[in-house]
C-alpha cells in the first residue's frame, strides 16, 4: 500500500507595520500584548522581566503560510532593551544568544479570552511604546522601511549549525515614533525552530541568532 505524506511549503510571509489602533487580538509589534489570565510573563537569565516585542494573529497569519498554527497568538520576547537604547543594559553581540534571553509563547484559545492592559513600572506608571498595528503581505516589495518576516527563505540557513532549523520569525532594525531599535551593524535578529516542533506547536526550544551584514 501507498503512503503519502505531506510536504507544507513554507512560503515567506512578510510583515508590514502601521501606527494604528489595534483592537483585541490584533497582530502588533510593542504596546502591551493581549494576555489570557493565567499567562506567565518570561524572565531572562537574570530574573528580569523580558521586553514584549510583538504578537502574531495565528488565524490571519495562516491564511498566507499553513505552517503556522490555525488559531491562536504568538508572542515574541527578548531583552532587547540594549539595542533600543539603553547603555547600561546588556549588548546583543553576532550569533546565538543565550536561550534564557528570548522567549516565544503560544496561547491556542480565542481572542475572546484575551485581556489588555498596560505596561507599568515600579511605581505604578504606564511605560513601553506606542504599538503598531501588523498586517501580512506575500510581497515583499510592499516593505519599504524594514524587513520583518514570518517563514520562509532567511539568509543564515547556509550555516551548518542551522541545518535543522526553520525560520519562525525575523526582527529587523526599525523606528517608530517613539523608539529606535537598531541591532549591531543593521543586523537581524532570527528567531529559528525546528520544522518538527513548529509542526507540534511546540515553541518553547525555539532559538535566537543575530546576523550581521
Amino acid at each position: 500500500m501507498l503512503k503519502y505524506r505531506v510536504v507544507i511549503k513554507m512560503e515567506n510571509i512578510y510583515i508590514k507595520y502601521n501606527e494604528e489602533e489595534c483592537s483585541l487580538g490584533d497582530s502588533k509589534f510593542f504596546g502591551c500584548p493581549d494576555l489570557p489570565e493565567d499567562f506567565d510573563w518570561p524572565v531572562d537569565d537574570d530574573e528580569f522581566d523580558m521586553e514584549f516585542i510583538c504578537q502574531i494573529n495565528c488565524k490571519k497569519a495562516h491564511d498566507f503560510n499553513e505552517a503556522l498554527p490555525e488559531k491562536g497568538m504568538l508572542y515574541f520576547f527578548g531583552c532587547i532593551a540594549n539595542p533600543l537604547g539603553e547603555e547600561s543594559a546588556p549588548a546583543i553581540t553576532k550569533g546565538f544568544q543565550s536561550m534564557g534571553n528570548f522567549a516565544v509563547k503560544y496561547y491556542e484559545g480565542g481572542t475572546a479570552d484575551l485581556q489588555s492592559g498596560e505596561i507599568v513600572d515600579e511605581n505604578g506608571d504606564a511605560v513601553g511604546f506606542k504599538e503598531l498595528k501588523i498586517s501580512f503581505t506575500d510581497n515583499e516589495n510592499e516593505c519599504t522601511d524594514a524587513f520583518h518576516q514570518l517563514l520562509g527563505d532567511y539568509p543564515v540557513n547556509e550555516d551548518k549549525e542551522l541545518d535543522d532549523y526553520e525560520l519562525l520569525f525575523c526582527l529587523d532594525s526599525f523606528s517608530g515614533d517613539d523608539f529606535t531599535l537598531e541591532f549591531e551593524e543593521s543586523g537581524y535578529l532570527y528567531f529559528l525552530i525546528k520544522k518538527e516542533d513548529l509542526a507540534k506547536k511546540d515553541f518553547s526550544k525555539t532559538i535566537c541568532y543575530l546576523a550581521v551584514e
